[in-house]
């Protein structure tokens, strides 16, 4: 049992350190050419959403960034957890916030059909740790504990790995987090058909250097607007490929039919796509030479 752990560990630190050789871990140097692929809550689908294994798992397929959510412990220490309540994804019941680290650490996750794992609940730290130099990571809910999560990932030099977004509106931003704008990476969450949404946009644009917008399509291509006139400005475009309603109908239960559903993507001009299916999206960048 123990060389079979220990084999798994050499195993992953090889090729994590095969990955991070072959591309420079840096949105910064990202490439505005190449098709960014996202996993969400890491790849939940070969282990618990939101799991040192899942951010792993991430690693190991090539998958660019992975989009994880944050919660802070009654004791203030920021864990990963995406709903309001732990009932869900462990074998626990409540906030959060009703439980220490201590508290937290004896519960055991659940994987996506509820079967309780062996898996604990990580920590930011933990997931810092395996992600340094390894994956970029999108932090969900990271401004609502950017006085906790800016410090952590600054000391540990990983602000060009890290991608915050939010609602805010530009002056919302600039009043909050002025001091620290020009450090972050930032990329604004837009849903289409929202006039108030559609002006943040020129406001970003005139004001700040973002890295890009999240855009929520819709059902429909109704509210659609031209994404390739952004990119122009070297403005990244984020679109979901997860559930009908980010992508016009265009979203990942149709890969497993016919993957070049994410064709739609590429002759709209997005260039992140945030999946549940990492493996078949990576193998259709890969054909499409759209791969980093």
């Amino acid at each position: 049992m123990l060389n079979n752990k220990l084999l798994q560990v050499f195993l992953f630190s090889f090729s994590s350190l095969f990955i991070a050789q072959q591309k420079k871990i840096s949105l910064s140097y990202f490439p505005d050419d190449k098709v960014m692929v996202v996993a969400h809550r890491g790849d939940w689908r070969e282990a618990p959403e939101n799991s040192v294994w899942a951010v792993k798992k991430a690693i190991e397929k090539g998958v660019d960034m992975a989009e994880i959510d944050l919660a802070m412990t009654k004791d203030s220490v920021l864990i990963l957890m995406h709903d309001n309540t732990i009932d869900r994804t462990t074998t626990g019941k409540g906030k959060p916030s009703d439980f220490t680290l201590d508290e937290i650490k004896k519960l055991h996750l659940r994987d996506g059909l509820g079967v309780e794992t062996q898996m604990k609940v990580p920590t930011l730290q933990e997931i810092l740790e395996i992600s340094d130099g390894k994956i970029l990571l999108n932090l969900d809910k990271g401004f609502d504990y950017i006085k906790q999560v800016y410090p952590l990932v600054k000391k540990r030099n990983m602000l060009d790995q890290i991608l915050f977004k939010g609602h805010e509106s530009y002056p919302e931003f600039n009043q909050k987090y002025g001091d620290i704008k020009n450090e972050i990476h930032y990329m604004p969450i837009i849903q289409l058909g929202k006039s108030e949404d559609l002006k943040k946009i020129s406001d970003y644009i005139r004001n700040y250097k973002i890295y890009g917008f999240e855009f929520t399509v819709g059902t429909t291509e109704k509210d659609l607007i031209d994404f390739k006139s952004l990119r122009e400005k070297k403005v990244k475009i984020w679109v979901n490929s997860l559930w009908p309603h980010h992508n016009a109908g265009n979203n990942d239960d149709l890969v497993l039919e016919n993957a070049d559903v994410y064709d739609w993507y590429i002759t709209k001009g997005v260039n992140i796509i945030q999946t549940d299916r990492p493996k078949e999206l990576i193998n259709y960048l890969k054909r499409k030479k759209l791969y980093f």
